[in-house]
């Protein structure tokens, strides 16, 4: 059954490349959620801890932050593939918070934690739904939570092995946040 799923889900990617559709993460029970995973700062020995499960219509990541042995971030990552995203102008997150923390939008060229991302921080306090619209050619390059340029070239933007989300202030304490899609279009 997996299989099938997993299928299906590459077919529905491949078909939407093609035809210069959206690529959209739709989240929410009865949703394919896929393979998305937690990745925190036990990886490095912290002791901040996350989860992320659906709700009607949204996966709801939350958890707490700790500084504790070094730590300082919690992520949810999604499955890992090879994204073409270089023929889209914007990314959409449709999203909702309990913290004025600003989480950022991770996107992975390469995967080991010590090699640049592209990021775009995002957040506010809000009980209502805010959709945020992000021109791709405005992402930063990253490297350990480092900025390293402002701005891409979109071209840089085929051959993207993951999408996430982290949070990485360094700043103790609990968060929630509420995301219902990710689209790149």
């Amino acid at each position: 059954m997996w299989k099938a799923a997993i299928l299906g889900f590459i077919y529905l990617f491949l078909y939407s490349q093609k035809m210069n559709e959206p690529l959209v993460f739709d989240f929410g029970e009865g949703k394919d959620f896929g393979r998305w995973s937690i990745i925190n700062d036990g990886v490095m020995g912290g002791l901040s801890e996350s989860k992320a499960q659906l709700s009607d219509d949204a996966v709801l990541f939350s958890g707490t932050v700790s500084l504790k042995n070094n730590g300082g971030f919690v992520s949810l990552r999604g499955p890992l593939g090879n994204y073409d995203l270089s023929e889209y102008s914007f990314c959409e997150i449709r999203y909702k918070s309990d913290t004025d923390r600003k989480f950022e939008l991770l996107i992975e060229k390469e995967t080991p934690f010590y090699l640049p991302k592209y990021r775009k921080k995002f957040g506010e306090k809000s009980e209502d739904w805010q959709t945020l619209k992000i021109p791709l050619r405005d992402l930063e390059i990253s490297r350990m939570g480092n900025t390293m340029a402002k701005g891409i070239d979109p071209k840089e933007l085929a051959g993207i092995k993951r999408f996430g989300f982290i949070l990485a202030d360094k700043k103790e304490g609990s968060f929630e946040l509420w995301v219902d899609y990710l689209k790149f279009y």
